[in-house]
């Protein structure tokens, strides 16, 4: 089937509920690009209800639902979604095409909300630390992840689209980055542990307890997984972490500190973290510009990809990258 984004109506929403889950309770659309999301109230329980996008194969949905079945099991003290079976105890179920799953909605506040302290970029390692320590013993079946361009170890693959920042200075330097990237970070990705990564904890799915605010409260949107360099999770982290934050030594060693605690770092991997940060952002100025040339008249997309700019500078001019 080709590609199709899901419009169910919240009348169709609410059938959709009522035969699956015996279920009825208060529809609220959640932001969602490619899939629907919304939000379910009932009169004792929130959730969530996902409908998958016809372009995502019946395997790559399955894996999102075996991963978080196994991170019950393997990672029980970390919160993540549940997968909520239908009336017939079945995890997915496919209406016109369309996989629909029903998932528990986590509380919390995202962490884009919430003011920095090293304790928290401790918690946000130890967290993204024990989730890699968790995912070592999943049994792989798919490596396909949602989309290669955003693949951290496919980074490469960006490089088409340079041309597209118009923004001279940082088109420079992410042509220095590429040169030494080729050179001497992308020969030792071979080297490095390999598995299936969450490769998106970004500040909009990593949630923070509004009772402890030092405390990361769970994970959620694991639509980006794919088979990939474990420390990717928290490059990746770190990458979006940082935007903004005027002490980067600060930030990034705690993440760091609270990441190798709980999932010892090879020598390997602490060697390029900050250049698989620093390609993070790569990808994201570049496809962001990609997507401004696509849609001219969106503004908001080249304001948006100001900060990584600015840290990529950040992170040549205080040396954690060599470009």
């Amino acid at each position: 089937m080709l590609e199709q984004v899901p419009n169910f109506d919240d009348e169709s929403l609410a059938s959709l509920l009522k035969d699956l889950y015996g279920l009825e309770g208060k529809i609220s659309p959640l932001v969602s690009f490619e899939d629907q999301n919304a939000r379910i109230k009932t009169d004792t329980t929130t959730y969530v209800l996902k409908i998958a996008n016809t372009r995502w194969s019946h395997e790559f949905i399955e894996m999102q639902t075996d991963v978080l079945t196994h991170l019950e099991t393997q990672a029980p003290s970390l919160a993540f979604p549940s997968i909520v079976p239908t009336l017939k105890g079945e995890y997915i179920t496919y209406v016109d095409g369309f996989a629909i799953r029903l998932l528990t909605y986590l509380e919390g506040d995202l962490l884009t909300n919430i003011p920095r302290t090293p304790a928290l970029y401790q918690d946000i390692g130890r967290f993204l630390g024990q989730l890699s320590q968790a995912m070592q013993t999943y049994s792989v079946t798919v490596v396909e992840g949602s989309d290669e361009l955003w693949m951290l170890d496919n980074v490469l693959a960006c490089k088409k689209y340079l041309a597209d920042v118009i923004d001279r200075d940082a088109a420079d330097r992410i042509e220095r980055l590429y040169a030494v990237y080729e050179k001497t970070i992308f020969p030792k990705l071979a080297n490095l542990r390999k598995a299936i990564i969450h490769g998106d904890a970004n500040e909009q799915n990593v949630l923070i307890d509004p009772e402890q605010p030092e405390k990361v409260a769970g994970l959620i949107d694991f639509g980006e997984m794919q088979m990939a360099s474990q420390i990717n999770d928290l490059a990746i982290s770190m990458a979006y972490s940082l935007l903004g934050e005027p002490n980067v030594e600060m930030a990034s060693s705690n993440m760091i500190e609270g990441y190798d605690r709980e999932f010892k770092i090879t020598d390997n991997e602490r060697e390029i973290i900050y250049y698989l940060v620093a390609m993070r952002l790569v990808t994201s100025i570049i496809m962001t510009s990609h997507s401004a040339k696509l849609f001219p008249e969106n503004k908001y997309i080249l304001i948006s990809q100001k900060s990584a700019r600015a840290l990529l500078k950040k992170l040549e001019d205080e040396k954690y990258i060599l470009a």
